[in-house]
């Protein structure tokens, strides 16, 4: 994530990669939409992390994601 995100979640927008920290979401900002997000991205440029992440993985990643986003 640190890659394109950065190590604050601030993004890149070269690289097409959106700020985490704010409280905008793109497709949703549901824990089931981030993790949609992150397993099977729907556009955009951000790699499909299913087979490559568990889905304990994934979803540890979708918790700490929303909680950068103000989510609860």
């Amino acid at each position: 994530c640190v890659a394109c995100h950065g190590e604050l979640g601030k993004g890149d927008p070269e690289l097409g990669a959106p700020n985490l920290t704010d409280q905008v979401w793109l497709y949703g900002g549901e824990r089931s939409a981030i993790i949609a997000q992150i397993a099977k991205p729907r556009q955009g440029v951000m790699p499909p992390w299913v087979g490559r992440l568990s889905d304990a993985e994934i979803k540890s990643v979708a918790v700490y994601v929303h909680q950068l986003g103000g989510g609860e």
